[in-house]
C-alpha cells in the first residue's frame, strides 16, 4: 500500500540494522526547527513488525520529528522482508550521500555475510568492477581510533587503504608519519607500506623444513638486516633525516635505489623464491642498509 498515513511517533522504532550511525546533532536542530514550522514535507517509509512500525527510510527526519515534539508523522507503509529492508536502507542513504565510508563498508560486509555476492552488491551499486567492494571493506582492517580519523576526514581515502594493509601496530607508525608530513605523496606512503609489510612478514617465510644449514644462516642474516632497515625507516627523527641528507651524499637516486632494492627483495620472498636464493636477498638487504645508513 502507498497510502501516506498519520501514525504515532510512539508506534515507530528505527531500523537496528541501519547502516548510518553518525546523524550531526547540529543538522537534525536545523531540520527540527523546519518541520515545527512546515511539518514533515516527504513522508517516512515504514514496515510492520508485530504490532509496531519499523522506518525503512526517513530515520532523519523521524529523529528531528523527536525533537521537535510531533506526536504524528506521515508514513508510507510498505510490507517488506528483513533483506529488503536493510537493501533498501541501504540504498536510500547512499543515493543521498549520508554514510560515511567506514559505514557504507560495514554496511557492504552486512549484505555479503547476508549471503549477497560480491558481483550482485557491485551490481546493485552501479559498480562494474567488484574491487570497489573490495577496497570499502579494506577498511575495516582500521584499527578504531584510524576508523575515527578517516570519518573526521584526517586520513584521506588513499591513506586510509593503505594503512588498512598493515596491523594495527604498524598503522600507528604510518599515522605518525602521516601527521608529522614526512610522507607526502602516495608513491612514498605506498612504499614506506610495502617495507613494513615486508619487515612484518618476512618471519613467516622462510618457515620450510627443506633448508640447508647454510641458507638458515643467509636468513638469519636476512632477518637482522631486515629488522635494521625497519629501524631505521621507523625510528629516525625526521629533522635528523634532513640533517644527515644535507652532509651526506645521499641524493634522490639513491633513494630510488633502496626503494628498487626492496622492491626486488619483496618480489622475490612473495614468489616463494627466498629459499633458494637467501644470498641475493642478503645481498639486496646488505645495499638497502648501507644507503639508509649513510642517509642517518
Amino acid at each position: 500500500m502507498n497510502d501516506i498515513l498519520l501514525l504515532p511517533m510512539t508506534s515507530i522504532y528505527p531500523n537496528p540494522n541501519q547502516p548510518r550511525k553518525d546523524f550531526d546533532k547540529e543538522k537534525l536542530n536545523e531540520l527540527a526547527a523546519s518541520i515545527r514550522q512546515y511539518g514533515v514535507l516527504e513522508p517516512i517509509v515504514v514496515t510492520p513488525r508485530a504490532d509496531r512500525y519499523m522506518i525503512i527510510a526517513g530515520e532523519r527526519r523521524y529523529r528531528a520529528s523527536q525533537l521537535a515534539a510531533l506526536e504524528t508523522i506521515p508514513c508510507i507503509v510498505r510490507e517488506a522482508a528483513d533483506t529488503l529492508v536493510e537493501e533498501l536502507a541501504l540504498l536510500e542513504n547512499i543515493q543521498r550521500e549520508d554514510l560515511n565510508v567506514i559505514e557504507i563498508a560495514l554496511a557492504y560486509k552486512s549484505l555479503i555475510d547476508r549471503g549477497w555476492t560480491k558481483e550482485e552488491l557491485a551490481s546493485k551499486m552501479g559498480f562494474q568492477q567488484t574491487w570497489r567492494i573490495d577496497e570499502k571493506i579494506a577498511l575495516l582492517h582500521l584499527s578504531e581510533e584510524h576508523r575515527a580519523l578517516v570519518v573526521a576526514g584526517t586520513l584521506s581515502n588513499a591513506q586510509a587503504q593503505e594503512l588498512a594493509r598493515l596491523s594495527h601496530a604498524k598503522q600507528n607508525i604510518v599515522r605518525e608519519r602521516i601527521l608529522a608530513g614526512t610522507l607526502t605523496t602516495y608513491n612514498k606512503l605506498r612504499a614506506f607500506v610495502d617495507g613494513l609489510i615486508l619487515t612484518e612478514n618476512q618471519s613467516n617465510l622462510f618457515a620450510l623444513e627443506t633448508v640447508t644449514d647454510e641458507e638458515r644462516q643467509a636468513m638469519d642474516r636476512t632477518d637482522t638486516l631486515l629488522k635494521t632497515i625497519e629501524r631505521l625507516i621507523t625510528e629516525a627523527e625526521p629533522s635528523n633525516v634532513k640533517k644527515a641528507a644535507y652532509h651526506a651524499a645521499i641524493t634522490a637516486e639513491r633513494i630510488d635505489l633502496i626503494i628498487q632494492h626492496l622492491m626486488k627483495l619483496r618480489k622475490l620472498a612473495l614468489s616463494g623464491e627466498a629459499i633458494k636464493q637467501a644470498a641475493t636477498a642478503e645481498n639486496l638487504c646488505s645495499e638497502c642498509a648501507a644507503e639508509l645508513g649513510t642517509a642517518q
